[in-house]
């Protein structure tokens, strides 16, 4: 057995007690659309598709009180590359300007998403994050509101990525515009399920992350 798996296991442990995720446990599942706004050419292989997407809170505090906020999204293989399997994004808020640092935020709008690890492609080091492009009328971190805005007239998000210390530049929109009622237990990782030319990094961190979320699928008994 791995270091990963032994210092994960606490993670499966929480699942199974909680019955859920032990992280961002509640949230909004909706399908939607990612368009790149970037030039192919330029920085990670994100291209335009269907994808599922998940909008959340990282402990699951009740109603619209501050929490972390979590976004999610499954970009699926392309048709000719099968082989690779789909490619899970998932970004957390942070403290303002910072890349790693997770930070509870009052409300969705005041929100920067983060990848909080960087990511290698091609031999060079890049960083995602994204913001709420829509205006949300109410100012707090209810899930009804984004559940609300997403049966009604969709939610955007901006999505832009840095190579390594630089500033971040526009690299897709992501609209999410029908939610997915039938099931909220989708495993998103972003360890496991990666564009085939993409890693996070460091690689410690990546291995640990892994065995986190297969703890807790194990824990709650999810696929």
């Amino acid at each position: 057995m791995q270091v990963s798996d032994v210092t994960a296991f606490p993670v499966r442990v929480g699942a199974a007690v909680r019955g859920r995720r032990l992280f961002h446990p509640v949230g909004v599942l909706a399908e939607g659309v990612l368009e790149r706004t970037a030039l192919d050419s330029e920085g990670l292989p994100m291209r335009s598709c269907d994808v599922i997407g998940r909008v959340s809170k990282g402990i699951g505090v009740p109603g619209g009180r501050p929490d972390i906020a979590g976004l999610a999204f499954r970009i699926p293989p392309p048709q000719d590359l099968r082989s690779c399997g789909p490619w899970d994004v998932l970004l957390a808020s942070t403290v303002a300007r910072s890349r790693f640092v997770l930070a509870p935020v009052a409300s969705w709008s005041g929100a920067t998403f983060s990848s909080l690890m960087p990511l290698r492609y091609r031999g060079r080091v890049w960083w995602l994050r994204a913001r709420l492009a829509t205006v949300i009328g109410t100012h707090d971190l209810a899930l009804d509101t984004i559940e609300s805005e997403i049966n009604s007239d969709g939610i955007q998000f901006d999505i832009e990525q840095a190579e390594f210390r630089q500033e971040f530049r526009p690299l897709a929109r992501l609209t999410l515009r029908h939610v997915d009622p039938s099931c909220d237990d989708i495993a998103f990782d972003p360890a496991l399920h990666t564009d085939c030319d993409v890693q996070l990094l460091p690689r410690w961190l990546a291995d640990f992350r892994r065995a986190a979320y297969r703890r807790s699928r194990q824990g709650r008994d999810a696929q």
